[in-house]
């Protein structure tokens, strides 16, 4: 009888240390009324993408869905660039672009790898022709035909100094329990 006594005692007092563990965790900090830092910064990822100046232009190039967009722009103004005649070659297979909107050239049913892709773009921009190389970088372990996903790790559920004084109640409930029940042997 003394035996279930002790360990009642004891499984009594290690649900105490945990319940005072658990309401003297630190609580998330809470701004006052009117204390406010501002929105947090948002990321937004269109999807995978790389940029090059050709001449007095600006072209954006980014890959989402099987479909490349070339978004061509005077650099120093922001105007879309029409009537261009745009052209990549990716792994020796030319590929056309149409011009969907102003500025904003599509190619369509393109399959790219993860990892580093080098696309040779050769363009005809008013009385200007050319080629130039960009490097456009998939992401690894992602699928390589949807659009880009954005990571992030997730919050800390509990922190570590909560889980080391749980683990220590724990200790100190064990130990309490062999202790008595070597007194009663």
């Amino acid at each position: 009888m003394a035996r279930q006594t002790i360990g009642r005692i004891a499984g009594v007092a290690a649900a105490f240390v945990l319940a005072a563990l658990f309401l003297l965790a630190p609580a998330p900090a809470q701004a006052q009324d009117g204390h406010n830092h501002g929105a947090v910064a948002r990321t937004i990822s269109v999807a995978p993408r790389t940029e090059a100046r050709i001449g007095n232009q600006e072209a954006v190039l980014a890959y989402d869905r099987n479909k490349l967009v070339l978004f061509l722009q005077r650099y120093s103004d922001g105007q879309p660039t029409t009537g261009a005649e745009i052209g990549v070659t990716i792994d020796f297979v030319p590929v056309t672009f149409e011009e969907v909107a102003p500025g904003t050239y599509v190619a369509s049913d393109v399959m790219l790898a993860a990892g580093r892709n080098e696309l040779e773009v050769s363009y005809k921009i008013g009385e200007r022709e050319g080629t130039d190389t960009l490097i456009l970088n998939l992401p690894q372990g992602s699928s390589a035909t949807g659009a880009a996903a954005s990571t992030r790790a997730p919050g800390a559920a509990v922190s570590g100094l909560l889980l080391a004084a749980i683990a220590l109640a724990i200790y100190a409930g064990t130990t309490a329990l062999l202790a008595a029940r070597s007194r009663t042997a």
